[in-house]
């Protein structure tokens, strides 16, 4: 086992040192990242159309339950921009202990948004803006609208019912039709919806994510490093990427 795992880790290493040489990715038109339980961070995301809510998601499906259901912060934005950005996991690999998994891009200029991404959701178990101001809200911002009622999606009333995708199963009493929105006269979780979010030094738990527009990542790389080496343990130490 120690053999096959030391051959494929030679074989991701060559793998990073060939992505490593790329200038930027493109990935379009769905990115999925899923399985729970990785960490992220960034100096500064500065999202349009932003929003965030309580949703349920369900885990560990078997024959029987279906699965356990459990609740997240649901983020969504309809476009954003980056400055740097870490993406990590961390696993047991046997008797060779942890290793940490780290995708990471920028362009090393503290100054710019130099990263892009449209139509993304997130499901996040801890989200922290460390760095001053924190979350600043802009332009019209609410607070108390149904998760099912959010917008996500920039345009005219009446907007897309449930943009930000809130499971239908937990519930399906819930979703009964309306104008607007996935429940009738706003019931449900609870939410926050501003025209322009911005979140600076922010860092946290993902446990999945969907970005179904574009995503542009400059000097994109991913490293195989031993032990616990995590976007989220290096944000807590005050660094993060740019």
């Amino acid at each position: 086992m120690i053999a096959a795992t030391t051959v494929g880790f030679a074989l991701l290493g060559s793998m990073v040192a060939t992505m490593a040489s790329s200038a930027s990715a493109v990935f379009s038109p769905t990115l999925t990242i899923n399985n729970g339980s990785s960490t992220f961070s960034s100096t500064n995301i500065h999202a349009a159309d932003a929003a965030f809510g309580t949703a349920l998601v369900q885990t560990q499906a078997s024959a029987s339950s279906g699965g356990d259901w459990t609740p997240v912060l649901r983020a969504g934005f309809a476009s954003a921009t980056m400055n740097g950005f870490c993406l990590s996991r961390v696993e047991e690999v046997g008797p060779l202990g942890r290793y940490t998994i780290r995708l990471t891009s920028g362009d090393d200029d503290p100054s710019t948004n130099e990263i892009s991404a449209e139509m993304a959701a997130f499901d996040i178990s801890q989200l922290r803006a460390a760095g001053a101001p924190g979350i600043n809200l802009q332009g019209t911002a609410q607070i108390g609208l149904a998760t099912t009622d959010l917008t996500t999606n920039p345009g005219t009333a009446p907007y897309a019912a449930n943009p930000m995708g809130v499971p239908q199963a937990f519930d399906p009493s819930w979703y009964l039709s309306s104008g607007n929105g996935g429940h009738n006269n706003g019931q449900g979780f609870t939410g926050i919806d501003a025209t322009v979010a911005d979140l600076n030094s922010v860092y946290g738990d993902v446990r999945q994510a969907q970005i179904e527009g574009k995503v542009t990542l400059p000097n994109l790389e991913i490293d195989l490093l031993p032990g616990d080496q995590s976007c989220k343990a290096a944000a807590q130490a005050g660094k993060f990427p740019n």
